[in-house]
């Protein structure tokens, strides 16, 4: 018997006896395993949202003009100490108000030319993360920061748009308060196709490159009523209080403040109440209305500060 007979020979009593066994032999080819996006809860579809309100308050810095100081108005937030001081040694404020504050800041949007309030309204679900960009993309950012353990570290990024990654919780120990975890991020670069969190799971979308500062990781509580604040200072062009919140616009340079306030609702419900001084515009006659938003969206307008 030649060497190839004896081989096939061979192979012939395996399969024989693999078929005694009662072994079936291995598919020639299988198919590959496909992912399929599962239907829509109802429970998460009927789940309460949390309207958040953005105001960006704006103001140009001017040598023959004094700026007051807002933050004089605020008490502070129940982030720890440390944490604090570590927003602080980055030059990043946060603080919260009530009426008071809010009245003298809608004074000074009205009085003063310099200064101007532009509004974004978002619903959010709880747990989902969602965005603050501060400006618009700068061709360069060069930043400097000072990590948990003191240490000073550096970075260039190239197309950078300086934001704020939010997150949003109910807080246990206020049944109608909310908690705010909020960290800043630097996105940069040119978008491409990566994968992405959704609400309905996980998908592709073109976005950019991000860096997280993960050491300025805080959480706020804000109970009803009250307004959390978000600024900087400048004691340099390269930290992040100077860099996220001071943009220069050819020979003069603005100043940005974050206004933030939050409420729960259930979806399709427009609250009512001071904390939204404006209703959209009605639809006009032969057009169906807007739908109500039952998933998260955005609309901006000019209009005053909350108050609470």
């Amino acid at each position: 018997m030649s060497h190839g007979t004896g081989r096939w020979f061979l192979a012939g009593l395996m399969a024989l006896a693999m078929l005694a066994a009662g072994c079936q032999p291995l598919p020639a080819e299988r198919q590959s395993l496909r992912l399929r996006p599962l239907p829509p809860s109802p429970a998460f579809a009927n789940a309460p949202m949390i309207h958040v309100r953005v105001v960006r308050l704006q103001h140009r810095l001017r040598p023959d003009a004094p700026v007051e100081d807002l933050w004089r108005l605020l008490g502070t937030t129940n982030v720890p100490h440390e944490k604090l001081a570590l927003w602080n040694a980055n030059d990043l404020r946060l603080g919260d108000g009530a009426g008071l504050a809010a009245n003298r800041m809608n004074e000074l949007v009205t009085e003063t030319p310099d200064r101007s309030a532009a509004v974004n309204i978002l619903f959010v679900r709880e747990n989902m993360d969602f965005v603050i960009s501060l400006g618009g993309e700068r061709e360069g950012l060069d930043l400097v920061w000072s990590d948990v353990s003191g240490q000073l570290a550096g970075r260039h990024f190239d197309k950078a748009l300086p934001l704020f990654r939010l997150v949003c919780r109910a807080d246990p120990e206020e049944p109608n308060g909310i908690r705010i975890a909020l960290v800043p991020e630097v996105q940069y670069g040119p978008e491409q196709l990566r994968w992405i969190r959704t609400e309905e799971g996980i998908a592709q979308r073109m976005a950019r490159a991000s860096f997280t500062l993960t050491d300025l990781a805080a959480e706020v509580r804000l109970p009803p009523g009250r307004l959390l604040v978000l600024g900087g200072r400048r004691s340099s062009d390269l930290s992040l209080g100077g860099s996220f919140f001071y943009e220069p616009r050819g020979p003069d340079t603005w100043v940005q403040t974050i206004v933030l306030t939050a409420e729960w609702v259930q979806p399709g419900q427009i609250p009512e109440g001071q904390a939204v001084p404006f209703l959209p515009p009605a639809a006009p006659a032969g057009q169906p209305p807007s739908p109500p938003a039952t998933s998260p969206s955005k609309s901006a307008a000019e209009a005053p500060l909350p108050k609470p």
